[in-house]
């Protein structure tokens, strides 16, 4: 199926429907053992021992990632950066949490994201010193069913978009996106119709 055609990741995230389905419940207690670039974005990936638990079904963690400026909006407002952590179960299928950041203080956590990355041709000779548990989540989230959103676009995705917006400076950005050589966010796609889920939010 073509990309165009199909339930596409990123989207602008309106409408949400609060829902008393699980929300994701993370254990993360592993450290980052390698970086690798794929599409020329840096990719820091996760030992075993971290997982996210959604009702009875668990993902490991196996990497994080980020985007400039982030790829989601939410009820059309435009964010500055986008954190994914990727997960995925036993049966190969994908889940992916999102955190998006606007302008405003620096972020703490990101700041140790920039200070580990290598630049490129130099991801061989790192093993970031960064632990999982730093990026656990616990928030409400915003639950849609898409795809990735870099090449292959493959579907469908679990994704769960963190309701709490989090900050990063403008200097932060600027690191970011020199890792990545420039911007790397994929442009909006359409909703298609699908339902999008508060789930931890309250009912």
């Amino acid at each position: 199926m073509p990309a165009e055609m199909g339930n596409q990741s990123p989207i602008d995230i309106d409408d949400s429907v609060v829902s008393d389905a699980a929300a994701p419940i993370s254990a993360y207690a592993s450290d980052a053992v390698q970086v690798e670039r794929v599409h020329g974005v840096p990719m820091i990936h996760f030992a075993p021992g971290s997982e996210l638990q959604v009702a009875d079904h668990r993902f490991r963690l196996l990497q994080l990632h980020w985007h400039t400026p982030a790829e989601h909006t939410i009820a059309g407002e435009e964010f500055a950066a986008e954190l994914h952590l990727v997960h995925q179960n036993e049966q190969q299928e994908l889940l992916v949490v999102g955190r998006v950041y606007r302008l405003g203080e620096a972020n703490d956590s990101i700041q140790r994201v920039i200070d580990e990355t290598p630049p490129a041709g130099a991801e061989a000779d790192v093993v970031p010193a960064l632990s999982a548990e730093a990026y656990a989540v616990s928030d409400g989230f915003f639950h849609y069913t898409g795809s990735l959103t870099a090449p292959p676009f493959s579907e469908p995705v679990q994704w769960y978009v963190s309701r709490r917006i989090r900050t990063v400076s403008l200097r932060q950005v600027e690191q970011l996106q020199a890792l990545t050589n420039g911007p790397n966010a994929r442009p909006l796609q359409d909703r298609n119709g699908r339902t999008i889920l508060c789930v931890g939010c309250g009912v």
